[in-house]
């Protein structure tokens, strides 16, 4: 399942936790089955998005509804990065 991790900063890591999760419906219609976040001491977030339709994913993800909830969210719009991870390494 392709997996995507979005990095951006935000103005509050407590508010965009709460307000993250509220996005279900919006994460299922990208393909999402699952979410991992997590944050950093600087206002850095990380969302890691396991989907099923990596097109659908990032044809949502471009919408302004995407947008919206983004801004809702507190994140800061410049400071998002999208990865696409097509590699992993696998220790024995």
């Amino acid at each position: 399942m392709p997996l995507v991790g979005v990095r951006a900063k935000v103005e509050s890591e407590e508010k965009w936790k709460e307000e993250f999760k509220t996005h279900g419906e919006l994460f299922k219609s990208q393909g999402v089955s699952i979410a991992y976040m997590g944050s950093a001491d600087n206002k850095s977030v990380l969302a890691i998005f396991e989907t099923d339709d990596l097109d659908k994913f990032n044809e949502i993800f471009d919408s302004e509804e995407t947008a919206k909830a983004m801004s809702n969210d507190g994140i800061e719009k410049d400071s998002v990065e999208k990865f696409i991870i097509t590699d992993q390494l696998v220790i024995m």
